[in-house]
């Protein structure tokens, strides 16, 4: 991170603070957490947002994030088939789309395809390129999908190319078992080789990645999380987060949302970010 970008959370950054992207994860994919993200990102409490850009709210929500202070990148979505996509690209179960790539059975072809199209629906609504590009359950590390992601940024932006999410965990001791082991499993789908295959062309990407949970427990339980994530955060990591201002119905995870908007915007957050010596701002 660079001392020209804005700092958010706790004023200027000094040599003694770490600085980190807090990135809301999901915009475009129903009311409630386009408006818990974009509640966030008004009070400064983001620095990213990850926009599924053919998700059936994109179009509506996203004018509004036009002038704010944070970072709009793409959330690469291969699983969520919804009304009107393509059905080609699209993976359900995510196992199904990891055994595809993993047995090399998937079909570059149309993963280019989804990939531009996804590009050109976000160009389209923001008049802009992404600033980055991450991954819906993190597909974007993938075999077949990495290489196709990779070729087609540098194809379509030679200028200035977007930072990639790296899922590499950073250790916590804080969290538990179960969600530690979340963490290593996702990272080890790909991150070490998307990593290599950024470094290779030029694509910078976070430090490691915090937020890994198993997206239960309400209130309190993601409050002891911040406190863990926060504390063995470094600099240039990258902490994901899925808020929601209100539940929708259609969204098994919508309670567990619900309660990380109650924490993210509440005082809880600011008291943690000081005690840890920790700053929010862009990659």
């Amino acid at each position: 991170m660079t001392a020209g970008n804005k700092i958010h959370g706790l004023g200027v950054a000094s040599p003694a603070l770490k600085t980190i992207v807090l990135c809301a994860d999901d915009f475009g994919m129903a009311p409630g957490i386009d408006a818990g993200i974009l509640a966030l990102a008004r009070t400064q409490r983001l620095s990213a947002v990850s926009c599924m850009s053919r998700g059936r709210h994109f179009r509506s929500d996203v004018p509004e994030l036009a002038g704010l202070p944070i970072d709009r990148g793409l959330h690469l979505d291969l699983t969520e088939l919804r009304p009107g996509a393509e059905s080609g690209a699209f993976y359900q179960p995510l196992r199904r789309l990891i055994w595809h790539c993993w047995s090399r059975t998937i079909a570059p072809g149309i993963i280019t395809l989804e990939i531009e199209r996804q590009l050109d629906a976000f160009e389209d609504a923001l008049g802009a390129a992404p600033d980055y590009v991450d991954g819906h359950q993190h597909v974007h590390q993938f075999p077949v999908i990495r290489d196709c992601l990779v070729e087609v940024l540098r194809r379509r932006y030679t200028g200035s190319l977007p930072w990639l999410r790296s899922t590499l965990p950073r250790d916590c001791p804080g969290v538990s078992l179960p969600d530690r082991l979340k963490a290593s499993v996702i990272g080890h789908l790909g991150g070490e080789s998307l990593k290599a295959l950024a470094g290779r062309h030029g694509l910078a990407m976070n430090a490691r990645l915090l937020g890994v949970y198993g997206f239960a427990g309400g209130q309190e339980a993601y409050s002891a999380l911040l406190d863990s994530w926060l504390a063995s955060a470094a600099g240039s990591d990258l902490l994901m987060c899925h808020p929601a201002k209100f539940a929708d119905p259609a969204d098994a995870l919508a309670g567990q949302r619900v309660a990380e908007y109650a924490l993210l915007s509440g005082e809880r957050l600011p008291a943690l970010l000081a005690r840890h010596g920790v700053v929010i701002g862009r990659l």
